[in-house]
C-alpha cells in the first residue's frame, strides 16, 4: 500500500512539473537586458503595432524623466529605423511588429554620440533603434 501511494504521489508531482514548464515556455520571456526587445519578444506580444510593444514590455522607454529636463527645454524620445531618423515615439503606431528584427534603447548621451543628426543642438532623452535585420546581412 506504501509502495503505491509513494508511486502515485512521484507521478502526481511529475506531471505537475511537467505542466508547469510547458506554462513556462508558451509565452516567452523578456531578456535579461532592459534596453533590448528581441524579435521573439515583439512578435510575441501581440500587438498591432511597435509602439503598443513597447507599451507592454517596455514602457519607460516612452517617458522622459523629470531629471533629463535640461534648464527648462524640453527633451524628446526619438526612434531610427537602422541609421534613419523616424521622428518621435508616435511614430511607432505605423510600424508591424514583423518590420523588427530587435529594438533597442539607447540613453540621451549614447544616442547623441552614435545616431546621425542628434549633433546639432536637439535635447534627447534617449532613442528607440529598430534594427530590420540581424548584424551583418
Amino acid at each position: 500500500m506504501m509502495a503505491s501511494r509513494r508511486g502515485l504521489l512521484l507521478a502526481v508531482m511529475a506531471a505537475l512539473a511537467l505542466s508547469v514548464g510547458a506554462c513556462a515556455t508558451t509565452k516567452p520571456q523578456n531578456s535579461s537586458n532592459p534596453d533590448l526587445l528581441t524579435q521573439e519578444e515583439i512578435m510575441g506580444a501581440g500587438a498591432r503595432n511597435l509602439h503598443e510593444v513597447v507599451q507592454r514590455l517596455r514602457p519607460r522607454w516612452l517617458r522622459a524623466r523629470a531629471a533629463d529636463r535640461s534648464f527648462g527645454s524640453s527633451v524628446e524620445i526619438v526612434v531610427y529605423q537602422n541609421q534613419t531618423f523616424l521622428g518621435n515615439t508616435e511614430t511607432l503606431a505605423q510600424i508591424s511588429p514583423s518590420m523588427a528584427y530587435e529594438m533597442r534603447w539607447l540613453d540621451g548621451t549614447t544616442a547623441a554620440a552614435t545616431l546621425p543628426g542628434l549633433g546639432s543642438g536637439r535635447i534627447v532623452a534617449g532613442a528607440i533603434v529598430i534594427k530590420t535585420q540581424p548584424p551583418g546581412s
